[in-house]
């Protein structure tokens, strides 16, 4: 090993017990603390099989990446995601990244998934966790407790799965600063790497990580605007610096601005600007 690899770390317990005395709903699958620097590392929710779990992921240092859906999202420090499988989602070590150096937990059990099903549709996949975060400490003492193989029977450890889903909803992650940058930078990024084509909220949502009535919310929160809004105030910028700085079309210029219907994109000009784009143009020529 090198001086500037970092040392591997593999510390996983996974929970079996065989006796099915009652049937539980909430328990703990597996936990860890690990660091890889292995490219196979991938997981794929579409091939870990048909039964319900939930999966929540903590970057400690290092780099993952998450595939979700067509979109593809960083999981630097401080970041966590929240899985379900089965699902179209996929997780790895990405070819920028030397290394992740992360904690996981796996739970299962229909009231869990419902639990976190539910506070996904509020807080998204995408999750941030400070320093002093209860999710975080949970992860560790979930840790500790399977190291000092305290959670010995189905009772004490379906309680343990049940009080970790418990600490997402005592802090409800990504309501910081740091997330609130982080959710308007995702946005922001893709509305403006997509201005050529149809934007629609859905899209915006699956960008930021989060459902579509959630993301209106919040971004109406931040922003003081819509998603609509904001995304034609984008396009109608992008369509006056094309109209003062090239020779295009108006038709051209609103194929440009991601509108497939010419005369609606001079009808949302107009009401954006008080004039038509060849107006507008004319103008800027004289």
């Amino acid at each position: 090993m090198s001086q500037d690899e970092p040392e591997r770390i593999h510390e996983h317990y996974s929970l079996f017990f065989s006796e099915r005395t009652d049937r539980l709903h909430a328990m703990l699958t597996n936990c860890g603390h690990e660091l890889t620097t292995s490219r196979s590392y991938v997981w794929d929710g579409l091939k870990r099989g048909q039964a319900e779990l939930v999966i929540w992921q903590y970057t400690l240092s290092g780099m993952g990446r998450l595939r979700f859906g067509e979109n593809e999202y960083p999981i630097p420090p401080g970041s966590a995601v929240l899985l379900v499988v089965p699902e179209n989602h996929c997780y790895y070590l990405p070819e920028d990244s030397p290394y992740w150096r992360f904690l996981f937990v796996s739970v299962y059990g229909s009231e869990l998934v419902r639990l976190v099903t539910d506070f996904r549709r509020s807080h998204g996949f995408l999750l941030q966790h400070g320093t002093d975060s209860p999710v975080v400490a949970s992860a560790w003492e979930l840790l500790k407790k399977c190291r000092e193989k305290k959670l010995d029977n189905r009772y004490r450890a379906s309680a343990a799965a049940y009080d970790f889903v418990m600490s997402l909803f005592s802090e409800p992650a990504g309501r910081g600063t740091h997330a609130q940058d982080d959710f308007l930078k995702r946005v922001h990024a893709y509305a403006l790497a997509n201005l050529s084509r149809p934007l629609s909220v859905g899209d915006l949502a699956d960008a930021a990580g989060c459902s579509r009535w959630h993301f209106s919310r919040r971004f109406q929160q931040l922003e003081g605007k819509s998603p609509h809004e904001f995304v034609t105030d984008l396009k109608m910028r992008l369509a006056v610096r094309l109209l003062q700085t090239t020779n295009g079309s108006v038709k051209e210029v609103a194929e440009n601005c991601g509108f497939e219907d010419a005369s609606y994109f001079c009808k949302v000009f107009r009401n954006h600007y008080g004039v038509s784009p060849a107006g507008f143009r004319s103008g800027a020529e004289s």
